[in-house]
């Protein structure tokens, strides 16, 4: 199931990738993507309130306390990229529309759209799709870690169980 689930990950990871090269991927890959991605966060939410029915455990205390050096880094890399990845795609790809064939993008200040060349439209939009791939990216991250930490948790209170029992 965990690798049944890694797939949208790895898509919109290429999609992450692929964009700062200027190549857009076509947008149903990309909604489909990002769709799954937040399916997978809820699954991994799913898991989380199941295991913390079944033990009565907190599942944020039992991360944290077995949280080692190498995934806590890892995380933060990660969380560092999609700030700068959110935070540089905005500000380089901002807000784009195209109204009777002309293109626009809004201005900060006074916020009002001003036209824009065809040429410049089109190069602002991997900004913008990595801009919001980056989030539905993150949730599913999110939820994949939750996913695979309840079930890791759960084999271990498992084999806590039966090594109970067999002390008995």
């Amino acid at each position: 199931m965990k690798y049944l689930m890694m797939i949208p990950m790895l898509g919109l990871g290429l999609i992450q990738v692929i964009t700062w090269f200027g190549i857009l991927p076509p947008t149903y890959l990309t909604i489909s993507l990002s769709v799954a991605c937040i399916v997978v966060f809820l699954v991994g939410l799913i898991s989380v309130k199941r295991y913390a029915g079944r033990t009565g455990a907190s599942f944020g205390e039992e991360i944290l306390g077995n949280l080692n050096l190498k995934p806590f880094l890892c995380g933060l890399i990660l969380l560092a990229y999609f700030f700068f990845n959110f935070f540089y795609s905005v500000s380089m790809g901002g807000n784009t529309k195209v109204e009777n064939g002309k293109y626009f993008a809004l201005r900060e200040r006074p916020k009002e759209f001003y036209e824009i060349s065809e040429l410049e439209y089109n190069e602002r939009q991997p900004h913008q799709v990595r801009a919001l791939t980056g989030h539905t990216l993150l949730v599913g991250v999110v939820g994949f870690v939750m996913f695979c930490a309840s079930r890791s948790s759960n084999k271990s209170s498992k084999k806590d169980a039966q090594n109970t029992r067999a002390s008995s």
